[in-house]
Formats: C-alpha cells, structure tokens, sequence
C-alpha cells in the first residue's frame, strides 16, 4: 500500500498554498455547500454563538461563517501544521484574530467547553470504521450544548458497488473539467480507494444516533459527497 497522498504536512504534491483552487476542482459545489452551512447556522444560532470546527485546516469554513455574524465566536482543531497555517493566514487577512482560537491536534484534545454548534467538513472519511468514527463523532457531541446544530459533510457509499463506481467516474470527469491535472487526479482516485474509509448513508446516519444526534437531515449531494444536518440531543 502507497503512503496516504492525503497527508498534508508529508506530501509534497499537495500544495497547501493553492488548497482554495484545489478543493473546488476536487468538490463539486463547494461554495454552495459552504452557503447552505451559513444559511443553516443563520436560522438556529443566536449573536453570541461559539462554534468548533473540526479540521479547520484551510479555514473556509471559520472565513463564510465569520462574514455571517460579527459576534460569532469560533475554535478550530486540525493535525495539520500546514493546513493551519493556512487558516491563520486567512483569519488575519480578515482580521478576527479575537474570535478565532486554533489548535493543531484533534477534538478528543479539546477541553469540555460547551459549543453552540460544531462543523466537520472532509474529515470523517479519514478515519476507519473500527470505532475511531464513532469516537471522534462522541468528541464532537460530547463539547456541544444540548440541542446544538451539527453539519457534517463526507464521502461516502460502498467501494465495493456499482453505484460508487459509476459516482467515482463522474466525479473524476467533472474534476477533469474543472482544471485538475491528470496526474493529481488518478493520485486521489488511487488515494480514495486506499486511504478513504466510505461508508454507507445508512450507517453514517447510525453512527450519527449512537454518537448522540437526533433530527438528521441530508442538505447536500455531490457524487460521492454528501452533507447532513443534525442536532445535539436534548437532555
């Protein structure tokens, strides 16, 4: 097995650098993900809110949010010293280095801080289906206020099944489309099918139960992305 081309801070063929250009010729409707997440965060969150970010690595997500309410307070957690870099880069271009606090480390790291809304973008489908995805759903849920919003967007599906294959194909197409180097391209596909734990809807939405979030709405659908919206359980 190859080493992880997904791996940020190792592989030199990721270019941190242009991450903006390359996660929209790798997502399709990227931005419109990122404006469904605002428009969501909008409708269920007061001024003062405090949201965590999980892999907040790029800071897209802390830059769109950060625009939607000037009160809003955000923590963001991301392994990569690479890719928090870059999100620090973004938060002093904009200048809200008071309401950002960025950690390099995971959300099992965090102290137990009540959150009043939490976003995990990308990151899930890195991590293996041998508990560490329920672990790291728990991590989440666990730093949440009762009744909180959660916005998880994965891959997902079986790699095994036709369908995933016939997704993968029109993913690669569209990213061909996009601008994306062939080289690069058969590297992540090479990279999904070794690195990247898919797994079904329906056993994203069971562990997404079993980690504690009720009221779990599918908000957006890309081949083999998908995004869902949640809810903390009220206790």
């Amino acid at each position: 097995m190859s080493e992880n081309p997904f791996d940020f801070d190792k592989n030199p063929n990721l270019p941190t650098n242009d991450y903006d250009i390359a996660v929209r010729q790798s997502i399709p409707g990227y931005d419109a993900m990122l404006d469904m997440l605002r428009a969501l965060f909008q409708l269920y969150l007061t001024d003062d809110a405090r949201i965590l970010v999980a892999g907040a690595g790029g800071g897209n997500e802390i830059s769109v949010l950060s625009q939607a309410r000037p009160t809003w307070q955000f923590t963001g957690v991301d392994p990569s010293e690479k890719m928090l870099a870059v999100a620090r880069s973004k938060v002093e271009s904009l200048g809200i280095q008071n309401r950002v606090a960025l950690h390099q480390g995971v959300v099992q790291e965090l102290p137990l801080h009540p959150f009043n809304a939490a976003t995990s973008l990308l990151v899930m489908h890195f991590l293996p289906d041998d508990g560490t995805k329920l672990d790291y759903l728990k991590a989440i849920a666990t730093r949440l206020e009762p009744g909180s919003p959660f916005v998880l967007v994965d891959s997902h599906g079986d790699k095994q099944s036709q369908s995933f294959e016939r997704a993968i194909e029109g993913w690669q197409k569209r990213a061909q489309m996009a601008g994306m180097e062939s080289e690069r391209l058969r590297e992540i596909v090479d990279g999904m099918r070794q690195h990247i734990h898919c797994i079904s809807e329906e056993r994203t939405l069971e562990l997404l139960g079993q980690a504690g979030f009720t009221k779990l709405t599918r908000f957006y659908q890309a081949f083999i992305f998908a995004g869902w919206f949640a809810s903390s359980v009220v206790e």
